[in-house]
């Protein structure tokens, strides 16, 4: 597993799983912008130090340049509308490449190979990185959209409990086919959307939830379907 992976699969847990609402009203403030960086090293030391004996140094690293590009981000404002959402992806975007540079800092080969201490265990960090992905932070990405384009007059109502868990089931079931079914159990995941487009009734807020919902799932089945 690479060292790049391993990153990214701690940085999907802090800023989506260990980053409640609560954090994010109070990122506006810089213990605020302290405490998510700390989740950050914290969570990026708990996978790495036992793979790297550079992995302190890596964690370090990891929560300074986060505080940084979060401080940046709140001074720089809070944008709204369709721009609300480019600004999400590209925070995101500056984040996972502020991993690399992270590595490249540390000294670690981009094309080292870090094996945890079974197989079974790496292949289950390996797998977590597209469920995580696909399950809680597509929960976000959705929400995103919703407050973006205003895909439904509540976009909140995508937070709460029960909408959050049908979506985590949802992801993670045609995840599950993709990653570890054969080609012909994908006629399910086709038949599956199609049955979500109809109930749909031409709506475009659902359609584009659902195109939001597919997009996601299929570009981390594929990728990491190996």
């Amino acid at each position: 597993m690479s060292p790049w992976l391993c990153l990214l699969l701690a940085h999907l847990i802090a800023d989506f799983i260990l980053q409640p609402y609560e954090l994010v009203r109070l990122k506006t403030r810089s213990a605020g912008q302290m405490i998510h960086a700390g989740i950050h090293a914290a969570v990026t030391a708990a996978l790495i130090v036992p793979l790297s004996a550079r992995g302190w140094t890596i964690a370090a690293l990891v929560g300074v340049v986060h505080y940084g590009i979060d401080y940046i981000k709140v001074r720089a404002g809070y944008a709204t509308g369709p721009a609300s959402f480019a600004a999400f992806t590209l925070d995101q975007a500056v984040h996972l490449a502020a991993l690399a540079l992270v590595l490249l800092i540390a000294g670690v080969p981009w094309d080292a190979q870090w094996a945890f201490a079974s197989a079974q265990l790496t292949a289950a960090m390996f797998y977590g990185i597209p469920y995580v992905a696909v399950t809680f932070a597509g929960a976000i990405v959705l929400y995103q959209l919703a407050v973006a384009y205003r895909t439904r007059s509540r976009p909140e109502d995508l937070l709460a409990p029960l909408p959050r868990l049908a979506g985590y089931l949802e992801r993670g079931g045609v995840l599950t086919v993709l990653l570890f079914g054969g080609p012909g159990a994908w006629w399910l995941v086709a038949a599956w959307y199609l049955a979500r487009v109809v109930l749909a009734r031409g709506r475009r807020g659902r359609l584009a939830e659902i195109g939001g919902n597919l997009a996601m799932t299929l570009a981390f089945g594929l990728l990491f379907r190996s």
